[in-house]
């Protein structure tokens, strides 16, 4: 099947600027509870100084003996597994913190991300139907994040990468779910959130050429 696999994430920045970043999106309340949390449970401590040190696999080892996790807990449990490339878990670990706390938009994000990624691998053994439920998923996530928060550009960026994906899926008339009218509508609805995104940053010549191949690929719909 010719889907072509996205990047999860730009791993370029350090580490722990990517921890910090990742908690600080996660909200004030969350930060406050991680204090709390980190000086009265062990496990909790320890999870938080492998995610400090880069050590996902430790932070997974240590945060799933933690009983009864707060909404903190849970979000460091999901973005260590999905550092873990074990996106099912992180699925849904991510769900069960959108259960208790269900205007979370980083959850939705990151539970976005995990589903994008699954979706488009060729080793998650998804039959082509469940990867297109898992990308349009993924697209609610992306979606729900924007609505909670639409001021980040880069839940608009993943949706149009997601978008990107649902419409090569499609437009590919090999699979099952081949749809060209859906996958037109799916590669205009990417070029729109890319195109939103440059809008605000000229600059960012990865996007353009990342619209002009997606103009491309509809356009190569009606050959």
């Amino acid at each position: 099947m010719n889907i072509r696999r996205y990047q999860f994430m730009n791993f370029g920045k350090s580490m722990k600027q990517l921890v910090l970043l990742g908690v600080f999106i996660f909200s004030v309340s969350a930060v406050a509870a991680q204090s709390q949390s980190s000086s009265s449970n062990p496990y909790v401590r320890l999870g938080n100084k492998a995610i400090m040190d880069g050590d996902f696999k430790a932070a997974v080892n240590a945060l799933e003996k933690v009983k009864n996790p707060d909404t903190l807990v849970t979000y460091m449990l999901g973005y260590s597994q999905i550092r873990c490339a074990d996106y099912n878990k992180a699925i849904t670990s991510f769900t069960k913190l959108l259960s208790q706390s269900p205007n979370n938009f980083s959850a939705y994000y990151w539970r976005g991300k995990a589903r994008n990624t699954l979706a488009v691998q060729s080793e998650s053994k998804l039959n082509e139907t469940e990867r297109s439920k898992m990308l349009q998923a993924s697209i609610d996530d992306f979606t729900n994040a924007i609505r909670l928060n639409p001021d980040d550009l880069s839940y608009y960026q993943s949706r149009g990468m997601a978008y990107r994906d649902l419409g090569i899926l499609q437009g590919t008339n090999s699979t099952a779910v081949y749809d060209k009218d859906q996958a037109a509508e799916a590669y205009q609805k990417s070029i729109d959130d890319l195109q939103h995104v440059l809008s605000a940053n000229a600059k960012r010549e990865d996007l353009a050429k990342e619209i002009k191949k997606v103009k491309i690929y509809k356009s190569n719909l009606s050959k």
